[in-house]
């Protein structure tokens, strides 16, 4: 079937997920491209919805919902609980939808929304077995009455371009062009329905609407302030404190726009700006960790998490996801510093696990897959602290394809080689290399030394990048220990010639002084090995 009458379908269950299939419906059918997107884009989605009280016969599913569901081109399941496998034998609608859709034209083109239960709960129809990946978006709270609550306003109106992106073929190098946009709308639409509600009220009561106006411009004075607050703390976060009177300014404007933030926090049920409250109590920490005050410390560290995860289950939001992976590797790496490798190393797999899940949760993003990456390498690193030498490399060694999707992705999005991510992963596969020959497994030792040289070489075989081939040049000096342990003279030979060529080429670079002594001691450290 090469067109399809319908762009969606909707599967769900009358008991508890009509609420949720109406607003969906009704939502995708009125949404309308932001003007920058139109052009390319646009179009008016179709969107089966079966609303008949009376379907309880096969005719009635062969002659009315089957060709619907088949001449459509993705099917959204509705999850709730009512909606999995009913008991007894019965019938069970979404199940055979699932099955025949699966065996259509349309396959793998299934989204899940999530309408009630846990977010992480029992799909229906053996969805997580079939597509172990499959998006979830999650609608829950969305009705009737959705438009009341400012939070979830904002939380369903984020999740629902999850599932018009794919409907109207929208590339994901456009996704954050459409969600701020999205944002430019809602903002838009929430000041015309308070100008709405106000208008309403001024028939019933000029003094109601009066102290009404005035609660609302306390709430955006205090919402700006906010904001304000927290703009400052992540741009004087990001300052670099190379002096001590740099280092002054920074402590300073940090501790002022944290209070100021505080002040703002307890004065607004508004949701506060997520990245300032968690950066303030890294910094706290930090500050704590100074002290000497471990106590205090841990517990900063551990109100960012918390605050983090907390903002995440209520608007699902990616800078709270962001935020909370942010939380996490400070606190991994505070523990470190403690030398407290058992709660570092629960830190980090919670890490792991987090950034993966979330991962998924936002599609896929690159900011997810760095986080992965660095609780693998660091992972790795408290492996080998405890002479875990084997799981040290199979950390190392899947953080390097961590970063191998990290790089696809970036590649995807258009942006140009980051060569810093390069280099890493030179490094981890060199790693994973030293942990192979500690344990005097020589074959697994050379392959992995040779995957970082491969990994850090451009198109024509040499690195394209002073920094890169510098680490390149590191994995090639083990390589030449290696192969002379094996008995292989001949490669031992031969990747010492390469080590000096690569480290030949940083010294005719424009790297800096630093990266230039480092590889003048390395290359004088590779002449002296023997042929």
């Amino acid at each position: 079937m090469s067109e399809f009458n319908y762009d969606a379908f909707i599967s769900y269950r009358r008991s508890d997920g009509i609420a949720v299939a109406r607003w969906l419906r009704r939502t995708l059918v009125g949404f309308r491209l932001p003007a920058v997107l139109r052009g390319a884009y646009a179009k008016k989605l179709r969107v089966y919805l079966d609303t008949a009280y009376e379907r309880g016969t096969s005719d009635f599913y062969q002659q009315s919902i089957k060709p619907a569901l088949l001449s459509s081109r993705y099917l959204i399941v509705v999850a709730t609980p009512d909606a999995m496998r009913r008991p007894g034998g019965a019938e069970d609608w979404i199940e055979r939808e699932i099955r025949d859709f699966a065996a259509g034209p349309g396959a793998g083109n299934v989204i899940v929304a999530r309408g009630a239960g846990d977010f992480d709960g029992p799909l229906p129809g053996g969805l997580k077995e079939t597509f172990p990946n499959i998006e979830i978006v999650d609608l829950r709270g969305a009705g009737p009455l959705w438009f009341l609550s400012f939070s979830r306003v904002v939380r369903l109106s984020a999740e629902k371009l999850k599932i018009v992106a794919p409907l109207l073929n929208i590339p994901p190098e456009e996704m954050p062009r459409l969600r701020q946009e999205e944002e430019k709308r809602q903002q838009t639409q929430l000041g015309a329905v308070a100008g709405a509600t106000l208008g309403t009220l001024v028939a019933v009561g000029g003094l109601s609407v009066l102290a009404l106006i005035n609660q609302y411009k306390a709430i955006r004075a205090n919402d700006d302030s906010m904001f304000a607050a927290s703009s400052m703390i992540g741009e004087a976060a990001n300052l670099r404190a190379d002096d001590a009177d740099t280092l002054r300014t920074r402590r300073l404007i940090i501790g002022r726009g944290c209070d100021l933030l505080d002040k703002a926090d307890q004065g607004t049920a508004s949701d506060p700006p997520i990245n300032g409250i968690v950066t303030c109590r890294l910094e706290r920490g930090a500050h704590r960790e100074a002290l000497h005050e471990d106590k205090e410390a841990r517990k900063e560290f551990g109100d960012a998490i918390e605050r983090a995860a907390l903002s995440h289950r209520g608007r699902a939001r990616v800078d709270s996801a962001l935020a909370l992976l942010q939380a996490q590797q400070a606190y991994a790496e505070y523990l470190v510093r403690q030398k407290d490798m058992d709660g570092a190393g629960r830190v980090f797999a919670d890490l792991l696990d987090d950034s993966r899940r979330l991962g998924k949760e936002h599609d896929g993003r690159a900011q997810f897959i760095r986080f992965e990456a660095e609780a693998l390498g660091q992972t790795g690193d408290l492996h080998v602290a405890a002479n875990r030498h084997q799981e040290a490399a199979d950390s190392y060694d899947a953080g390097a394809d961590a970063l191998k999707r990290l790089l696809d992705a970036r590649k995807s999005d258009g942006r140009t080689e980051d060569y810093q991510i390069v280099g890493w992963r030179v490094r981890l596969f060199r790693l994973a290399g030293q942990q192979y020959a500690a344990l005097d497994r020589l074959d697994p030792a050379a392959e992995q030394f040779k995957l970082a040289v491969g990994a850090g070489s451009s198109g024509d075989g040499k690195p394209a990048d002073a920094s890169v081939a510098y680490e390149v040049a590191i994995a090639q000096a083990y390589l030449v220990l290696v192969e002379r342990k094996r008995g292989n003279a001949a490669a031992a030979a031969d990747a010492k010639q390469a080590a000096l060529n690569t480290i030949d080429a940083v010294a005719g670079s424009k790297a800096g002084a630093g990266l230039k002594q480092r590889a003048a001691d390395l290359k004088r450290w590779i002449e002296q090995q023997g042929s």
